[in-house]
Parts: structure tokens; sequence; C-alpha cells
């Protein structure tokens, strides 16, 4: 199952159309980092009824789900802050800032914090949410089977 969060309509065209518009972002499970089945968990806690139907791309979100949809996942991002490990800055990290605070993301392969890479994807997805909510649009869920 694929499961893609965007911040406009993303599947309506082409995909190097879709990244070619800076302004465009979308957030994916990956194998490497954030999966799938980790997103349906943060969906199946916050807005179970958008499981009920299968097989749907740039579903529209109403903001009341969005809200839902981001207060669980601000809770497992703050779930995983509250294990890492603190590092200094070096060459490696990506610095990202969630709640006015800098946070050093390791996303080498191996090191002290393994959840960084996935903990960067939550962290893009909430700044889209963020994005969307502030300019009162509609975050874009897909969920499919991929063929």
């Amino acid at each position: 199952m694929k499961i893609i969060f965007s911040n406009a309509i993303k599947h309506n065209q082409d995909h190097f159309d879709f990244i070619a518009n800076k302004s465009n972002r979308y957030v994916h499970g990956s194998k490497y980092m954030y999966s799938d089945e980790d997103y349906l968990q943060i969906i199946r806690k916050s807005i179970p009824n958008r499981l009920e139907a299968a097989d749907y791309k740039d579903l529209p979100l109403t903001k009341e789900e969005t809200l839902a949809f981001n207060k669980a996942l601000e809770e497992q991002i703050e779930y995983w802050l509250s294990l890492r490990v603190h590092i200094p800055i070096k060459e490696g990290t990506d610095t990202v800032t969630y709640k006015g605070e800098t946070i050093e993301l390791d996303i080498r392969p191996i090191d002290i914090n393994d959840n960084d890479k996935a903990l960067r994807d939550l962290l893009r997805l909430h700044d889209i949410i963020k994005e969307c909510l502030t300019e009162e649009k509609p975050l874009y869920l897909s969920v499919y089977e991929e063929k």
C-alpha cells in the first residue's frame, strides 16, 4: 500500500511536472525512513474513517481531519524527540526547527539516533500541514495499492 500526503493535487499530472513547481510539497512512506505502515498507524489513530474506502488519490481532508491528524503526528514527533541523544553539529546532520527549537538530525545510515531519517519525514509533513492550515487549503491524502 502506498500513502502520500501533499499540499496540492498530485496525481492529475506527471510527477516531474508536480515537483517542478517549487510550491508543491509531498511526503510518502519509504522502507528506509517512515514507512507506509507507520503512517497507517497515525491515520488509524486520528482519522480512521479515511481508511474505510481503499484506493483513492488526492482526497482533500477537512480542516477538522487535518487538525486531528496533526495532533497524532505531533504526539509521535514528541515521543521520538524524547528518545533522542543530543549530538553536536557535525557532518551528516540536517538542521530542522520544530516549535521554535532547532534540532540537528543525524541522517547518516548508522548512528546514535536511528529514527532521525523518519523523524525528518514527520517534520516535513508537519510543515506541510502547518502551511495548509495557515493558507486555509486542504491537505491531500492518497492511499492506494501500487501496481
